[in-house]
């Protein structure tokens, strides 16, 4: 079969799945080939799949990466499928989380215009960044005592552009943020991570056993765990010890097979049996 894993124009950093996935698919007799989404000379309907993996720019040109996606789930088998990915590209997805029972971190939602209100929200140590974003990007801490900082921060930021705003939790310094893996509805190993902010290293340890996670995730991918090709489920422990949703990430996130190969051999199984 012919595969594209979608990545980008000027990655804005390595993708540590990226050659790992070429040489597993190639071994498995697939032809298999970076493309980026940008790129309008290409024939998505050229391919048997396209795979969405490294589209780190998509929060720059959001619509028009909705759109896009849409394009090539016409075009062609896309995964993870359209409807999966448009609703989290969002993250007042996790609105939609919390009303289901799924334990989330709390949000206060704030655009630019109203960064004046951070004098309210922001009553502890918080997280500020957007609602379309991934990685780092735009993504600050700032202390009790920074409220005038932070609203200056904000309120430079486009207009049109939301945020939110999380209490930051003192557990991504101790027992860090939990990334389980889920490939084609299954948990199929841990990483931990201890989560960066702007111009900061991200630092990853594992693999770990997801069995202790597994009720959560479950939980949190029910809806959906027959749909999808992949998925990360991001959780962070409370100052009260209870694990919460940090993020549900469907679109481009990394998987860390280079920890765990035999996910990724799962997964290319998930795709020929998709395709066959």
């Amino acid at each position: 079969m012919k595969i594209a894993l979608a990545t980008c124009f000027n990655i804005p950093e390595p993708d540590i799945d990226e050659a790992l996935m070429l040489e597993s698919f190639d071994r498995r007799g697939h032809e298999v080939y970076l493309a980026a989404w940008e790129d309008s000379t290409i024939d998505w309907s050229d391919f048997d799949a396209v795979i969405v993996r490294s589209t780190w720019n998509y929060p720059l040109n959001a619509d028009r990466f909705a759109d896009w996606i849409q394009h090539v789930d016409a075009a062609t088998t896309l995964l993870n499928p359209a409807n999966v990915m448009l609703g989290n590209l969002n993250k007042r997805y996790l609105i939609g989380l919390g009303e289901r029972g799924v334990p989330t971190t709390p949000t206060h939602w704030v655009y630019p215009t109203a960064a004046s209100s951070l004098r309210d929200i922001l009553t502890v140590k918080s997280v500020i960044k957007p609602v379309v974003g991934c990685g780092s990007l735009d993504t600050r801490v700032f202390e009790v005592n920074q409220v005038d900082e932070a609203m200056t921060w904000l309120s430079h930021q486009a207009k049109d552009r939301e945020f939110m705003v999380q209490p930051f939790y003192n557990s991504v310094n101790t027992v860090g943020e939990q990334s389980i893996i889920v490939i084609a509805g299954k948990p199929t190993h841990r990483i931990i991570k201890h989560p960066r902010f702007s111009g900061q290293e991200e630092r990853v340890d594992g693999p770990f056993e997801v069995d202790e996670y597994d009720r959560i995730v479950q939980m949190i991918i029910e809806p959906i765990r027959d749909e999808i090709l992949y998925a990360r489920v991001d959780l962070m422990m409370d100052d009260d010890g209870l694990w919460r949703l940090s993020e549900l990430e469907l679109v481009e996130p990394s998987l860390f097979f280079i920890y765990c190969p035999a996910a990724l051999e799962a997964m290319i199984d998930r795709v020929e049996s998709l395709l066959s």
